[in-house]
């Protein structure tokens, strides 16, 4: 049966479902119709108006988030006993019914702004119940209770999935035998988000048939498959540069070599206890927690469990397909996808861990490398970062050559583009909540080919039937793995519990404060469509606003991210977009990665290739696409360059720095220190993010080269026409690494540089800091 897809009929059932339960947003039951007549005033309102109340409650309270001057005029009480004096009082401040009291007009969405957003539609039981009180407030010798409607009970604003997919939520705990749904990343089509709050332009593209598992045995066996291959760590299978999960893969290096680094690099008189710490701290890859073995000088792997050694997070030694170690040492993706927060005693899911934001310097690793095995030396002349914690990981330029015989010169078309600069790698919990992906949702995310890349076998070889084979039999696997991730939990032992009451404020924040609302006078051009509000790019996640046809077609689109925002909007750097052109999107029709073998469209384009191609994209702006927010509060630095260190700062552009570091730990010998991933001293809970020092102009950079303390122009101005014409000068033309200051220095973010300007979303310049507080509490709940 085929379960790919999203037919009309499909889109329309989902649209109508959604439609019948438009009278109870947010709630466990629908409106059918009118309850029994309330015998008195007081159980009208304790029955059918006082549950609504307990949303306002969660505002509008001395110390809440509407404790504002026009706030103030409707105020209630931590105490429902005196809900009733409460509203009574409000009402008349608001002058009564006006015809339609005021309180009416704001939480119907009659009248702007209310940062509460509409949550009593009119018509909606809650609306209907406080019309007819508060008719009975404007004249008790005339006041009818009848009509009135069972107000159904709330849903919860706090809840969170974490991520991963829906497939692995619906199995848990089922037989391996039951079937599996239709994946709800699929219902993601043109017209989904029509008149809803949460705005969807990125739709799902469908790139090959053998995406559904079927049943849950083989979702979970899939998965299991591909954590050998992508974790890698220590595994059978193990998938590693440019070697699929080859054994012997000719980019791999005797741990004999490995073991001889404390002289070629560090230049210590002997081998010390911590190479292994030193290694880990030096290249920024953190030792995992389970074993990574390779075998000490002396010691046979295969007589010591693999060896004594201890691999950072980002290398594997080797196993044959029975089992036993090579010996040999290969490079895996987790250079740049691996990383840590805290430490595994800190919290579930927490220490270092796959598929996060990286934390490492794999220019330095790669010229370490290159002085053991030759081979890996050419990933340092072309350097991949210029900060640490960074990489330029979707450079077109690059991915060409590993196709380069398939289309030699439109390939050598690519390298008069822009290069796409620094970038911040995104993680792979939300792999399972996004139709696109890449930061400019440049290719469907079932296009899933790009995801092994770095493992493709016999790279740059011509008529690589072989290769693109072994990319097709293991994609599955690798991305089934990578959508089981959940986002690690907020830390409460370590940063601090939640407050539920502010997290609550911050919930109906986050999905219902319009940001262009009247009188706020924000000047960044409003988004066509949905309620203005973080949810409209970002999704809706409350379990209350993701049941609300308000927002969502359907409840399996929670946490989906889908939209696209127009870049005068968003505002962030421009470099990586400029350096996806229609030059760049020409060839990719032509490329393999890109799916030129694929469904095509009218024009014959490949469909999942470019999806900045104009011939693929249609009328849709170019632009950056919102990410989920699952585990938001792990995944500083932010903005897809990882310019902004806290979201405190996202939401605050006036205090963004433009020099910044962010701390190290604690020297070891020869002065090696790794980025401080610590809760204790690394983490800043209230800002949510990374603690860093501020620098001025001259320290970690120079004056006139990387930046001008008087604000005028430097030469980094200069490189930029470089970088912005160059193909592959941004990554060819770097100073050699020689000295332990030069390490250094790479930790710190100039946003002075090509590709790193720290400015965008500038329409959060709206909120007050007391708002700003409600949606960082929330969004520790993610």
């Amino acid at each position: 049966m085929k379960r790919f897809g999203m037919t009309a009929p499909r889109l329309a059932a989902v649209l109508l479902c959604a439609g019948l339960s438009a009278c109870a947003p947010g709630r466990s039951d629908t409106v059918s119709g009118d309850g029994s007549t309330a015998r008195s005033l007081d159980e009208h309102f304790s029955q059918n108006v006082q549950p609504g109340l307990d949303f306002c409650r969660t505002c509008h309270v001395p110390g809440g988030v509407a404790d504002v001057e026009d706030g103030r005029d409707f105020m209630l009480s931590s105490s429902r006993a005196d809900d009733l004096q409460k509203l009574r009082d409000s009402w008349e401040r608001l002058g009564g019914n006006n015809p339609t009291s005021r309180i009416l007009l704001m939480s119907s969405g009659q009248e702007t702004p209310h940062s509460g957003g509409a949550p009593w539609p009119v018509g909606s039981a809650a609306y209907k119940n406080m019309e007819i009180l508060l008719k009975c407030f404007e004249n008790p010798a005339t006041c009818s209770l009848s009509g009135g409607v069972d107000p159904g009970e709330l849903l919860p604003l706090l809840g969170s999935r974490r991520g991963g997919h829906y497939w692995f939520d619906y199995c848990a705990g089922k037989p391996d035998s039951t079937e599996v749904p239709q994946d709800p990343r699929e219902l993601v089509v043109e017209g989904i988000d029509k008149d809803k709050a949460v705005l969807m332009n990125a739709y799902w593209k469908t790139c090959q048939e053998d995406n559904h598992p079927g049943t849950c045995g083989e979702l979970r066996a899939r998965s299991e498959r591909g954590y050998r291959l992508v974790a890698a760590t220590g595994e059978i299978g193990a998938g590693t540069m440019f070697g699929g999960d080859s054994p012997d893969p000719a980019f791999a290096f005797p741990a004999e070599d490995y073991n001889t680094l404390w002289d070629r690099v560090l230049r210590l008189p002997s081998r010390p206890d911590n190479f292994d710490q030193l290694m880990a701290e030096r290249w920024g890859m953190p030792l995992p927690d389970k074993r990574n073995p390779y075998p000490l000088p002396g010691e046979d792997p295969n007589a010591s469990n693999g060896g004594s050694g201890q691999l950072p997070l980002g290398l594997t030694q080797l196993r044959n397909p029975d089992g036993s170690w090579t010996g040999n040492v290969g490079v895996t993706c987790n250079i740049c996808h691996g990383g840590a927060v805290g430490k595994a005693a800190d919290g579930e899911g927490l220490g270092p861990m796959y598929g996060t934001n990286s934390i490492s310097d794999i220019t330095v690793m790669f010229t370490d490398l290159g002085r053991i095995a030759p081979q890996q030396s050419l990933l340092a002349v072309i350097s991949q970062n210029k900060v640490r914690g960074t990489g330029n990981i979707t450079n077109f330029q690059l991915f060409g050559t590993l196709t380069l015989f398939d289309a030699l010169i439109p390939y050598l078309t690519v390298q008069t583009q822009p290069s796409t600069g620094t970038e911040d790698p995104p993680v792979w919990w939300n792999v399972g909540s996004r139709p696109m992906k890449f930061f400019d949702a440049g290719m469907p995310t079932d296009a899933k080919r790009i995801e092994l890349s770095f493992h493709f076998p016999n790279v740059a070889s011509p008529n690589n039937v072989e290769g693109k084979q072994w990319i097709k039999d293991h994609m599955q696997d690798g991305d089934s793995w990578m959508m089981s991730m959940r986002s690690p939990k907020w830390p409460e032992g370590k940063l601090g519990e939640v407050n539920t009451a502010l997290a609550e404020q911050g919930a109906i924040l986050f999905h219902s404060k319009d940001l262009w609302g009247a009188g706020l006078d924000n000047p960044v051009r409003r988004p066509e469509g949905g309620n203005g509000s973080c949810a409209s790019c970002h999704g809706a996640y409350s379990p209350r606003y993701v049941h609300d046809p308000a927002f969502l077609a359907t409840p399996l689109l929670e946490g989906i991210a889908a939209y696209v925002t127009p870049i005068d909007i968003i505002a962030t750097d421009t470099r990586r977009l400029d350096g996806h052109s229609q030059v760049v999107s020409n060839y990719a029709r032509q490329n393999w990665f890109a799916y030129n073998d694929g469904p095509k469209n009218e024009q014959g384009v490949p469909t999942c290739g470019s999806q900045n191609d104009a011939a693929v994209r249609g009328d849709r702006e170019l632009g950056y696409l919102a990410p989920p927010l699952y585990g938001v509060w792990a995944t500083a630095p932010y903005f897809h360059n990882g310019a902004v260190p806290s979201v405190w700062e996202v939401l605050k552009p006036a205090d963004r720095k433009p020099i910044w570091r962010r701390l190290s730990r604690p020297a070891i010998d020869n002065g090696i220190a790794g980025f401080d991933y610590s809760l204790e001293t690394g983490y800043n809970a209230p800002h949510m993010g990374w603690n860093y020092e501020a620098l001025p102009c001259g320290t970690g950079s120079m004056p006139f080269i990387d930046c001008n303390p008087s604000g005028g122009g430097t030469v980094q101005d200069l490189l930029g026409l470089v970088w912005a014409n160059g193909g592959l000068a941004w990554n060819l033309l770097n100073l050699p690494i020689f000295t332990s200051q030069q390490i250094e220095d790479r930790k710190v973010y100039n946003t002075n540089y090509y590709s790193q300007d720290n400015g965008g979303h500038e329409f959060t310049s709206v909120l007050t800091d007391q708002e700003r507080q409600a949606i960082i509490e929330y969004l520790k709940t993610l």
